[in-house]
């Protein structure tokens, strides 16, 4: 049996997700998007990673995560790195659906 790196919050409507944690036990993710002219830098955040360092009950609202994240290409360059907005996308297969048909119509072949 696998063991947990930290326990995850129980989550009664994924809807209402506001910290990291309930934002991985929901399956959310989270991108970071660079909005400087000419930049458009982006990356999809790793939420244990960033839960690790913040702990689970930390905020995953744009207020929260912004002061610990900045733009690499832009701090390079010596421009202003601070142009940073985030996107969170909810899980899109809940019931995996999906990999259970392709997994059907592979083994058929």
């Amino acid at each position: 049996m696998s063991k947990s790196i930290f326990p995850l919050p129980m989550i009664d409507d994924f809807a209402d997700a506001s910290t990291l944690g309930e934002h991985i036990a929901a399956g959310y993710q989270i991108r970071a998007r660079c909005t400087h002219a000419g930049c458009n830098h982006n990356v999809q955040i790793n939420l244990v990673v960033v839960a690790r360092y913040l702990g689970i009950d930390h905020g995953a609202s744009a207020e929260d995560l912004k002061p610990y994240f900045y733009c690499p290409p832009c701090r390079t360059a010596g421009v202003n790195d601070g142009h940073i907005v985030f996107a969170h996308y909810p899980p899109t297969a809940p019931h995996c659906v999906i990999a259970e048909r392709w997994i059907a119509d592979r083994t058929a072949a």
